[in-house]
């Protein structure tokens, strides 16, 4: 029984290191046999000449003349050992073995360490898309506005010139004006205290409805209605501005909203 247990290969012993059994396993695979053999060739291990051939082998020192691979690896344990762990290493390494993924590491190993940096990447690049859209929006609407603060105010300059003359000049040109820019000013984006300003000064626009021809029941004369026209320009220019000065920058009204939450918090009975 002694002799049966002592008789069986190296590798068989029940006390083999787990490392020394993947070596075992790997190493004298069919396919890594002539690897094998290279590696401990360029590692001076195996004399000139050894291939991986039945009994081709014949260690570079100390005694013994040629033999097989198993019987190198259970003979020369240490030799195989540094050979057989520069081949792992080497395989673990190389591009081919990486690209077939048949292991933990390689390609998914890298492509997990640069999952990060590729995540950061994409949300930035999202970022970035996201504002310039958002600034891209906020520009057309700019330019909107100021087209329709146009035409407003020339449809308006053309209806006062019109009614200093005739108190039923036609008034569907403001009208239309009008709602177009009312519509706009709905449309303002946030912060809040530039919405609004967006909303009061929509709500504000004169000329909602054409000027009257009489007053207290008397009709207006040319001058009359002239003063009363001037005023109304007057007062088209103040609103007028007032919409210009919504394309402030958003920090501005940023603050303005920050402010006036500030405030009402402050006033009396908030906190009631």
């Amino acid at each position: 029984m002694l002799l049966a247990a002592g008789a069986g290969p190296a590798w068989a012993a029940p006390g083999a290191s787990s490392e020394r059994d993947v070596q075992l396993v790997y190493c004298l695979d069919g396919p890594h046999r002539a690897g094998l053999v290279s590696a401990a060739l360029r590692l001076r291990l195996l004399a000139p000449g050894s291939t991986a051939a039945p009994d081709a082998v014949r260690p570079a020192q100390g005694p013994g003349g040629a033999m097989s691979l198993q019987q190198w690896a259970e003979r020369r344990t240490e030799d195989f050992g540094r050979a057989c762990s520069a081949l792992m290493a080497a395989a673990s390494e190389s591009p081919g073995t990486a690209a077939q993924g048949g292991g933990g590491g390689g390609w998914f190993t890298d492509f997990l360490k640069q999952l990060p940096l590729l995540a950061a990447g994409a949300l930035l690049t999202l970022a970035g898309q996201s504002s310039e859209r958002i600034s891209a929006e906020r520009r057309q609407l700019g330019q909107q506005l100021e087209t329709e603060e146009s035409a407003y105010r020339t449809a308006v300059q053309d209806y006062l010139a019109g009614y200093e003359i005739d108190p039923r000049a036609d008034h569907s040109a403001v009208r239309a004006a009008r709602t177009a820019l009312v519509g706009t000013l709905g449309r303002v984006p946030g912060p809040r205290a530039r919405r609004d300003a967006a909303r009061a000064a929509a709500d504000a626009l004169p000329l909602a409805r054409p000027l009257p021809g009489q007053r207290d029941g008397y009709l207006l004369d040319t001058e009359s209605r002239g003063v009363w026209a001037e005023e109304q320009r007057g007062t088209v220019e103040d609103k007028l501005r007032l919409i210009s000065g919504l394309n402030g920058r958003t920090v501005y009204w940023g603050w303005r909203t920050v402010r006036a939450r500030l405030a009402r918090r402050g006033a009396p009975g908030a906190g009631r």
